[in-house]
């Protein structure tokens, strides 16, 4: 974890959440030069081994992109960068989903080896941009229903996110129906307009449960889409490096931890806690959503 990044969260645990929110939004800037410096200097000493010096993940809320996120900036001279941005406009909404690249952003990572994960939708806009720029990227999505289990533990414990104050002090039955009521419609959303918009060439989606289900096997898969060293003994290395237990000190997958980030890391953990009226209410909303993406194949569930 980079300096800059460790102070910013030193100084967030030690505020109360709206002096916390105004801390992160006045480092936006200062990360970002630090970031994209670091990107400079790793293009400088490694640029020449790469054909994709700018790799591009969109990823749904609480869906692994961290994770996968880790794994890539694992390859020498890459560094993990935000631009201002979707930073701010992340924390004055409550998340980036809906937000609209800006026309010059790849114009500003020449001479720079940047990976830029965003939580950006697959809207006609943004994926045009990205054709325009020639920038490959991966979709990364997750079986909603376990999003809004991991939400709610997330931005409940989490006292300077933005909707903090809509989860703090509820239990987690209520956090889904708020979750439903308020998020879940604009996610499914989401997914769809990567699936209709994306351009096939240059975009590989995947979903969080194949991660879980062979880390391996799909960070090849990713690897071999942005021309980075996919080999056997390189993947293995990167996977054991960022497997779940070495990213939550020591847990196993399914033990679970009610603040860690990294929470639990199994799919299907939303059948322990819907009830018959939210499950009611989630196939309103996404029945069919989680059978057009195989999830399910009836709303018998």
């Amino acid at each position: 974890m980079s300096l800059t990044k460790k102070l910013e969260n030193l100084t967030k645990a030690c505020l109360p959440p709206a002096g916390a929110r105004l801390a992160k939004r006045a480092s936006v800037r200062t990360r970002y030069r630090s970031q994209l410096a670091a990107c400079r200097s790793g293009f400088a000493q490694f640029g020449d081994r790469y054909p994709q010096t700018t790799l591009f993940v969109a990823g749904l809320p609480k869906s692994g992109t961290t994770w996968l996120e880790k794994m890539i900036a694992s390859y020498e001279g890459f560094h993990e960068l935000m631009i201002p941005e979707v930073a701010k406009h992340e924390m004055l909404t409550g998340g980036s989903h809906d937000y609209e690249l800006p026309e010059d952003m790849f114009t500003r990572f020449e001479n720079a080896l940047v990976l830029t994960k965003m939580h950006v939708h697959g809207s006609i806009h943004n994926t045009r941009i990205l054709r325009e720029s020639g920038i490959r990227y991966v979709v990364l999505y997750r079986d909603l229903r376990d999003v809004a289990v991991s939400n709610f533990f997330y931005v409940r414990n989490t006292p300077w996110h933005p909707e903090h104050a809509i989860y703090k002090g509820t239990d987690l039955r209520t956090g889904l129906i708020r979750f439903a009521e308020r998020t879940l419609g604009a996610y499914s959303d989401w997914i769809y307009s990567w699936h209709k918009n994306h351009d096939p060439d240059l975009c590989h989606i995947i979903r969080y449960e194949q991660l879980l289900e062979n880390d391996a096997a799909t960070l090849k898969q990713v690897a071999t889409h942005f021309q980075l060293d996919a080999s056997d003994e390189t993947i293995e290395k990167i996977t054991k490096a960022n497997s779940f237990s070495a990213m939550s000190g020591g847990r196993e997958k399914g033990r679970e931890s009610g603040t860690d980030f990294a929470r639990k890391g199994v799919a299907g953990d939303w059948k322990n806690h819907f009830d018959d009226e939210i499950r009611a209410k989630y196939k309103e909303i996404i029945g069919q959503t989680l059978i057009d993406f195989g999830y399910e194949q009836s709303l018998d569930w």
